[in-house]
């Protein structure tokens, strides 16, 4: 047995290693009341199972026997990884996780969807932004009237105000 793609290997790593963590903060998450059908645990749970399977065939795609005689490759190699998607996204997704308490749910959302069109390559940045402010408010009220959490509204909570 050896490595027939290091690089995806390598994502698969990752990708275990970041599902251990999802998995491990899952636990430290107090349990919700006895009433709860859903508790707080059950959605990060289910996120991290699936990173784990997720990375478990990534690893077992990256791992293989190689034959013991040379052969070609009867199909071209596939493009390669364009990584600017992922680290415009990375990034947002850091931005956002960061500045959520003070800027807002709905701000950051409409920001981190542009920089995702943005990434792959949607130029209507005004449109974009206006579809994630819609998208951002959508969400947060079916959290809010839904789900009864509240989302951080930063910036925009006095715009919220009741009264």
């Amino acid at each position: 047995m050896s490595i027939r793609n290091p690089a995806e290997a390598a994502f698969g790593a990752a990708m275990l290693l970041l599902a251990i963590a999802v998995l491990a903060s899952t636990a430290s998450i107090p349990s919700g009341f006895s009433y709860d059908a859903v508790g707080p645990r059950l959605f990060p749970s289910i996120m991290g199972i699936g990173l784990l399977l997720a990375s478990l065939g990534i690893i077992a795609g990256s791992i293989g026997r190689r034959s013991r005689v040379a052969t070609t490759p009867t199909e071209p190699s596939g493009p390669g990884v364009d990584w600017k998607p992922v680290a415009v996204i990375s990034a947002g997704l850091l931005l956002e996780a960061a500045l959520i308490e003070t800027l807002g749910w709905i701000p950051l959302t409409a920001t981190l969807f542009a920089a995702g069109a943005w990434a792959f390559g949607n130029r209507r940045l005004w449109l974009n932004l206006l579809i994630g402010f819609v998208f951002g408010g959508l969400i947060l009220f079916a959290f809010d009237a839904g789900l009864g959490l509240d989302l951080p509204l930063g910036a925009l909570a006095p715009s919220f105000q009741q009264g």
